[in-house]
């Protein structure tokens, strides 16, 4: 079974965690975010562009009240290098790590904590993002979601979101209440969303971590997730 590319996995990643709108812009696809985060408000460059201006792109973002932010991934060099000359400072790169289900499955202990599938966030799961830094205008970005979707809800110790797109299931916003850390929490919640992932015949699950947090890269390591693309943006640096 080949792995997903990284052009799927960029595609997943938007279809699972979703802008208010794109805007396709003189050769930019530009995300408005609504105050959802970065990953929901960058701007890349769409393939075999040659004549796009960062200057175009910048404005737009400034006209949708949204500072100049550029996603770069690795086929964007050229872009990065740019970006850098014009003063643009690199934020919170970030690897997209993947695995086949069926492997994923395979380590599932006998016994975990109980977890449960939500529609919508109920009250607990709204307090323990909340207490994570995840807002209502990224409970919104959820709220967006079209494809299939769950919250995973392990009550008053942690939650997570995942979403399915093609056969790639990505999980976002894993978070556990800080007296509940070290309790196998996180591990659970995974370990549900990779039961939910084969319920919607997903063959892969994929997840997002900044490379500065080293706990969460580290639990998705272990549980047999490995690097499959990675990106780091560029935000204007005023002097």
């Amino acid at each position: 079974m080949k792995s997903p590319s990284g052009l799927e996995l960029f595609d997943a990643v938007d279809a699972t965690w979703a802008p208010l709108a794109f805007h396709n812009h003189e050769g930019w696809l530009i995300r408005e975010g609504a105050g959802g985060g970065q990953r929901v408000s960058a701007a890349t460059l769409l393939a075999d562009v040659k004549s796009a201006k960062v200057g175009s792109a910048a404005n737009k973002m400034l006209s949708i009240g949204q500072n100049p932010l550029f996603m770069i991934r690795d086929s964007d060099m050229d872009l990065d290098a740019e970006l850098e000359a014009l003063g643009y400072a690199v934020v919170d790169p970030v690897a997209i790590l993947t695995a086949p289900i069926d492997r994923l499955i395979q380590k599932q202990p006998k016994h975990t904590h109980h977890i449960g599938r939500l529609i919508t966030p109920d009250n607990t799961a709204t307090k323990i993002w909340a207490s994570g830094g995840i807002d209502q205008n990224r409970l919104n970005v959820m709220q967006r979601v079209k494809c299939p979707k769950t919250i995973l809800s392990a009550g008053d110790m942690g939650v997570a979101f995942a979403a399915a797109y093609a056969d790639i299931a990505m999980v976002h916003a894993v978070e556990v209440a800080n007296n509940h850390r070290r309790k196998g929490i996180a591990n659970a919640l995974m370990f549900e969303a990779f039961n939910w992932a084969k319920d919607q015949d997903c063959n892969w699950v994929s997840v997002l971590t900044v490379r500065k947090n080293l706990p969460a890269h580290k639990l998705y390591e272990t549980l047999g997730m490995t690097e499959a693309a990675a990106y780091h943006y560029r935000s204007y640096v005023s002097h």
